[in-house]
């Protein structure tokens, strides 16, 4: 009798062991810095997404080229439902000047949109990072009595173990409610160059 209770108290102190071990691994904090860069991408996403650009609209140049960059950045570097690509291009679409918007329909952009970031996801490509200069890098110019503004922002983007650099220059138009709005923007050339 005393050798059969040894055994099933070998066996329940083997069962609480394991569920100890089970439960150890079911609550054990994930990698920190990959939990951190996933927290930080999905609230950098949120913010986007959810952003009121017309009640809190960019105030400078810089601002509103900034927070394109960091639209596009989003737009290649996290894996989005069609859904987020939408409220992200609609919000990228309010920072445009009514002429760049009328150069295609919504429907036509998201579309066109969609199929650029399925073609950079085939490829393996994202917007690894941006930078621009500071507030005094942008250019001012006034025609016929419209403002514009013209600044340049460098695109860092990973393809593979590649990294292409990409100057692109973009320029701005003062609305009638005096917001500058993207009118236009154009890949400089000579200044692309990769690094591996």
């Amino acid at each position: 009798m005393k050798k059969h209770l040894r055994w099933i108290i070998a066996i329940i102190v083997l069962a609480v062991m394991g569920v100890a071990y089970y439960y150890y691994l079911a609550n054990k904090p994930a990698d920190k810095d990959a939990t951190e860069s996933v927290a930080d991408s999905n609230s950098e996403l949120s913010y986007l997404v959810s952003r009121n650009i017309e009640d809190n609209y960019p105030e400078s140049v810089r601002d509103v080229v900034k927070l394109y960059a960091r639209i596009t950045k989003a737009y290649y570097k996290t894996s989005l439902t069609d859904e987020q690509i939408e409220a992200l291009g609609t919000n990228a679409r309010k920072l445009f000047d009514n002429e760049l918007k009328s150069k295609q329909t919504d429907k036509e952009f998201l579309d066109a949109l969609k199929a650029d970031i399925a073609d950079y996801n085939s490829a393996k490509r994202y917007i690894a990072d941006y930078t621009m200069d500071g507030s005094q890098a942008v250019k001012y110019t006034t025609i016929d009595n419209k403002e514009y503004a013209s600044l340049v922002v460098l695109y860092s983007v990973r393809e593979g173990s590649k990294l292409h650099k990409s100057y692109t220059r973009f320029v701005l138009r003062k609305d009638s409610d005096g917001k500058w709005k993207i009118l236009y923007w154009e890949l400089i050339n000579g200044n692309n160059s990769t690094q591996e």
